[in-house]
Formats: C-alpha cells, sequence, structure tokens
C-alpha cells in the first residue's frame, strides 16, 4: 500500500477521530489506519449522531468494500469490540441492489475450507482485529427463494397500501395525469383511498389501508368507472394489476418495520433479482414507513420529556409507545446511481430527498455508495457531510470532489518524493485506500481502509 508524505497539521495521538461533534464518543466504528507518513495512526468514525455520507469509487477500488466495513461496526453482537464500540441502540438497513452482502453475516475464519475465505482472512495479518460476531438478518423477497437459498435468510413482503397512485403509474409505465389509462388508475385510486366506491351491488368506505383486490375490484365493478373509461381500458390495466397482484411479495399487511429494523442488527434487503422499477417503489415503501416512525417516535420522546400536566397512565402509555418504536437507522444504498439518477427522477427520489433533509432531526443517517457521484441527484449530495473518495478517474467525478470537498487538503501531499494534486491523488490511490473528508475534521486525511471481520460478496 503507498504510504504518502503530507506537509500540515496531523493528528498527534492514536486513534483519530472523525465525525465527533467536538466531543468524545461511546459509539465509534474502526475504519482503518491513516496512510500518511509518521507512526501508524488508527481512524475512528463517530457513530452516535446522524450522519450523511458519500462513498465513492470507480469499480474495484474498494468502495462496497469499505460500506461493508462501515457497517459492520454498526451490529456487533458484542458492544465493545476491536472494530467498534456499539450501544447497540441503532438499527441498519441496507440495500443490496447487486446482492453481494447477502454473505456479510458469514465470519471469516482461518478454519474454513472456502479458499475465498482463507484469502480474505489473510488480509487481516497486521491488523489487531478479533473475529467479532455480527447481528445481521438477510431478507429477499417473498417468493425468489430457490434449493440454493440458505436457510437462514427470511422472506418480506410489502404492504400494498404503502403505495401511492403515482408509484403504481411507474410500475406500470403509465402518466397519471396524461395517459388514459393512467388517469383510470389515479381515479379509481382516490375512490379507493378517500371517496369511497361501490361494486354495483354494495358501497365500500375508503380506506388508507387498501388492497390491490379492492382497486381491481373497482376498476372492474364502479359504476362511475365503468361509465366513465372504456371496456378495453379497463381490462387492460385490471390485467396489469392483476399480475402484481400475484405476485407473493405484495400482501394486504407487510411485513412490519419492527421486525425488520431491530437495535443493533443489519437488516441486507436483497434486491438482485427484482425488476428496477420495483426495487424503486420498495425502496420508496421502506422509507416512507420509516421517516413517519421515526418522526412519531421524535414526537412522543418529546412529550414526555417536556410535557408536566399528563397523567401517570398517559404517561405510560407514550413510554410503550417509544419502547415499540423503530429505533434510530442507518439507511445505506450501494450503487445508488441506478436509485438515484441524476437525469431523471425516480418514484424513490422525493422520499429520499426528505429522508436526506430532514433525517437527522429523528435521528436517521444516510450512505449513499457510487461508483459515478454526477450520475446522483444532486439534492442529495448537498446534504452529504462526509465524503469518502476511492480511486477515482472520470474528471466529471475528480471536479465533484474538488468542489465538495468537506475539509482543506493537506498542505502538500507527496509521493516517491513527488508532489501530487488532488487529481493526481484520487487517480493514484491502490485499492482499499481512500481520502475522508468531514466537515468536523479542519483537514482531510488519506487512510488505508481495514480488513473486514465478514466476507465480501463482491470478489
Amino acid at each position: 500500500m503507498k504510504k504518502f508524505t503530507t506537509r500540515s497539521r496531523v493528528f498527534k495521538s492514536s486513534p483519530a477521530e472523525f465525525g465527533m461533534h467536538g466531543r468524545s464518543t461511546e459509539n465509534w466504528v474502526y475504519l482503518g489506519r491513516l496512510a500518511e507518513s509518521g507512526p501508524l495512526t488508527d481512524v475512528r468514525f463517530d457513530t452516535s449522531l446522524a450522519h450523511v455520507i458519500g462513498l465513492f469509487g470507480k469499480r474495484g477500488s474498494g468502495k462496497s468494500y469499505t460500506l461493508g466495513t462501515l457497517l459492520e461496526g454498526l451490529c456487533t453482537q458484542e458492544k465493545t469490540t476491536t472494530i467498534s464500540a456499539n450501544s447497540r441502540t441503532q438499527a441498519v438497513l441496507l440495500f443490496d441492489t447487486l446482492g453481494i452482502f447477502q454473505w456479510i453475516n458469514i465470519a471469516l475464519s482461518e478454519k474454513s475450507q472456502k479458499e475465498t475465505i482463507l484469502q480474505q482472512f489473510a488480509v487481516r495479518r497486521g491488523w489487531s482485529i478479533k473475529s467479532e460476531p455480527l447481528d445481521v438478518a438477510i431478507w429477499i423477497p417473498k417468493g425468489s427463494a430457490s434449493d440454493s437459498t440458505p436457510a437462514t435468510h427470511k422472506e418480506f413482503t410489502i404492504r400494498c397500501s404503502d403505495f401511492a397512485a403515482e408509484d403504481w403509474g411507474y410500475l406500470l409505465g403509465l402518466n397519471i395525469y396524461n395517459d388514459r389509462m393512467g388517469q383510470l388508475l389515479n381515479d379509481a385510486f382516490i375512490k379507493v383511498t378517500l371517496d369511497g366506491w361501490s361494486d354495483g351491488n354494495h358501497s365500500h368506505k375508503a380506506s388508507s389501508t387498501y388492497s390491490l383486490t379492492s382497486l381491481i375490484k373497482c376498476i372492474e365493478s364502479d359504476p362511475d368507472v365503468k361509465t366513465t373509461y372504456a371496456s378495453e381500458t379497463r381490462r387492460s390495466l385490471r390485467q396489469q394489476l392483476c399480475t402484481y397482484e400475484r405476485n407473493p411479495i405484495f400482501a394486504d399487511d407487510g411485513t412490519s418495520l419492527q421486525d425488520i429494523l431491530q437495535p443493533g442488527c443489519m437488516s441486507v434487503i436483497v434486491m438482485n433479482k427484482m425488476s428496477d422499477e420495483l426495487r424503486l417503489i420498495v425502496v420508496a415503501a421502506f422509507l416512507r414507513r420509516l421517516i413517519a416512525s421515526r418522526i412519531r417516535a421524535s414526537e412522543t420522546e418529546k412529550h414526555l420529556k417536556l410535557l408536566e400536566s399528563i397523567t401517570d397512565a398517559q404517561r405510560e402509555k407514550l413510554k410503550t409507545a417509544l419502547a415499540e418504536a423503530v429505533p434510530p437507522t442507518w439507511v445505506a444504498i450501494d450503487e445508488a446511481q441506478n436509485i438515484l439518477p441524476s437525469e431523471r427522477a425516480t418514484s424513490a427520489t422525493d422520499v429520499i430527498v426528505k429522508y436526506v433533509r430532514e433525517g437527522r432531526n429523528y435521528g436517521l443517517s444516510f450512505v449513499v455508495a457510487t461508483q459515478q457521484p454526477t450520475a446522483i441527484d444532486q439534492r442529495i449530495l448537498a446534504q452529504v457531510d462526509t465524503l469518502i473518495a476511492h480511486k477515482l478517474t472520470v474528471q466529471s467525478d475528480l471536479d465533484y470532489v474538488k468542489r465538495n470537498m468537506k475539509s482543506n487538503m493537506p498542505d502538500e501531499v507527496k509521493y516517491a518524493n513527488v508532489t501530487l494534486d488532488l487529481d493526481e491523488i484520487l487517480r493514484g490511490l491502490d485499492i482499499g485506500q481512500a481520502l475522508i473528508s468531514n466537515t468536523e475534521t479542519d483537514r482531510a486525511f488519506l487512510l488505508d481502509i481495514r480488513p473486514r471481520v465478514s466476507v465480501h460478496g463482491g470478489f
């Protein structure tokens, strides 16, 4: 690994601490060691407060590996380990678009019979890291299991009523305002969720917790709908919705968010077998529920702390509600350019923008990992407080990093007695090396990312 010579202030003690907001913390993740001249200095990153992290790097640079390094420190079974100090009060939700993190629950071991695991274990030599057990749950869409699927994987479903009319329109490729079939979808959705509808014989009250079956029956039978729209239009839309009604991932109730988000646990949502459109609305559905739940939890917590004129019974009710609430959560998306493209809005864009703009108020952190920072919606990247950049070679991505550094670069950086500018530094980083820049730290630093304690599936 390269060792860079820098000129400017360096950390005089080990560990070096990032993101500490001017105070010490009992919650941190061991990220690696400084790749700068002088004594080896461990690098810790604060995880007690909410962050928005931008993690960038070209394919093969170690970006996804670093994402795993960060997240596994948040889900150790023990509170004090060689890779983190973890109060186990936060949950982790990782959207795995390529399926490479579904092995993160497998520990590296020198006793393994698998050559790949032995090779990854060997990388840990020279690092004071033990085989720390992790608390991880792997979730796959219901109905996607095969004979090779590990028995430990869990199935999840999505509640239909978490989808707005726009979501169904996006999934079906319809504009709910301009397309005739899209207008039909929107009108039926309004009837089922707001106005009420009829099947010709019975009236049905509107319900925000609608089922896909009720939406289909409204299209088939409601007198107003039948009068307004041609039978061919209704038949075509019904057929498309019936296709999704038969998909086992859709359910009237859906998997509980409380089941997925457990304090101290990482839940990996495996999405590599989903269509692009389905991935987007699944991400949106999860995050809508998460934001709403954390807002309610925050309000409940403030009521308990600030209101004096409540009865003992009311106080106990509030305490119970808070205990049952979804915990503060870290959400991470790998290969995020597929979910948050800069050139167009997707069904997930608005909810993620809301998440990163408001989430820190409710204990919600976000990690956006991508090969191409310029391919990500800039409203997301504008909220980044910590930038971790691996090797980049595309000039537009290099320019983005230069414009968006969160702290100053060292006064001078040399390698092999050659003075380097920022472009040369980022182009010349070895695999597993990164530049970290944080709003709470005076300058950016170069570091070697520590080895993982869990299997990395991105080989």
